[in-house]
């Protein structure tokens, strides 16, 4: 039996840094303003494997968990980097679906001053079926990724055979469900039993302008709780009696790929560990406060827990 099983996406994620390169001022937003129709030479390139369920899988595995993916990736050069370093981590990639066609890719262009832009290709991360998956699979947790394009039409069936077989179940929607909002996605949510979205999805999702509204709305549907991350914010938690307002640990950031996952999959495996929920805030903001200081989304993944560091968490009843 596996601790944790994590399904959603697994990419080769390119980090290309750029020495020549402007971040520009828009209406509501920045853009990363290149020169156009000139070669731009390249001041470094890395490359990290990526992808939510493979982020989050490695937390796990650094705690000591029994671990295995579900993703579909290409039977390409780029699917074998995941394989080797999903295996280097110790991750089991038995339920990983390897076909004809390409690995999804994220080419993340760095900017001289650490922002960036993520150019994503999908490749066959969309095409994940329910009839691929073995579902022969014990598990105490799993792990459901943001699931892109017409992957999401696999929740029902997963969320079924978790329910059949006792197995505990997390969620971070992705843009399809979240495109769908509260009131279509209430059928998924009550079978999750931690519902996490960053605090921008949960406004367009739930529709207060109120992080603790939204928390509070969501663990009422949810079986046990609800997470709402607010970047350098903090995050706000809420199960069925309580609410809690957090602050989270100072850290230079240098890069923002993994950190919700880092986040949540920290966050989760203090659950499973068994801690009280300030654990899983602290062990949540830590993990993600050590990532956003390397980059690739698995570089600075924790492997225990913060010893003698605190962060700010107040609780308060629900009324």
């Amino acid at each position: 039996m596996f601790d944790v099983m994590t399904i959603g996406s697994a990419t080769k994620d390119v980090f290309l840094f750029l020495d020549n390169s402007i971040l520009k001022p828009g209406v509501n937003r920045h853009f990363l303003e290149i020169p156009f129709d000139k070669k731009i030479d390249l001041k470094e390139r890395r490359d990290f494997s990526g992808g939510s369920a493979t982020n989050a899988a490695a937390t796990f595995a650094n705690f000591g968990k029994k671990t295995a993916v579900i993703a579909k990736i290409g039977s390409d050069e780029d699917g074998d980097f995941i394989i080797d370093d999903l295996k280097k981590r110790g991750i089991s990639t038995d339920y990983v679906i390897r076909t004809d066609g390409k690995t999804p890719v994220s080419n993340i262009l760095v900017a001289k001053n650490n922002d960036a832009v993520i150019l994503v290709y999908r490749g066959l991360e969309a095409q994940l079926k329910i009839e691929e998956i073995k579902m022969d699979f014990s598990s105490k947790w799993l792990f459901f990724g943001p699931m892109p394009g017409g992957s999401y039409h696999i929740l029902p069936k997963m969320l079924e055979y978790c329910n059949s077989e006792g197995i505990s179940t997390v969620m971070n929607p992705g843009s399809t469900e979240l495109d769908l909002k509260l009131k279509k996605m209430t059928h998924i949510i009550k079978d999750i039993d931690i519902i996490s979205m960053n605090d921008e999805e949960a406004r367009r999702f739930v529709g207060y302008g109120n992080d603790i509204k939204n928390a509070i709305k969501l663990a009422s549907i949810a079986k046990r709780m609800a997470i709402i991350t607010k970047g350098d914010k903090g995050s706000i938690v809420a199960d069925k009696e309580n609410v809690y307002s957090a602050s989270t640990f100072k850290a230079k950031q240098i890069n923002f790929v993994g950190a919700g996952d880092a986040y949540l999959s920290g966050f989760v495996n203090a659950i499973i560990d068994k801690k009280d929920i300030e654990d899983a805030i602290t062990l949540g903001s830590y993990n993600a406060s050590s990532v956003v200081k390397q980059y690739g989304a698995k570089e600075g993944i924790v492997s225990s827990y913060p010893a003698g560091s605190t962060i700010s968490i107040r609780k308060y009843k629900i009324d």
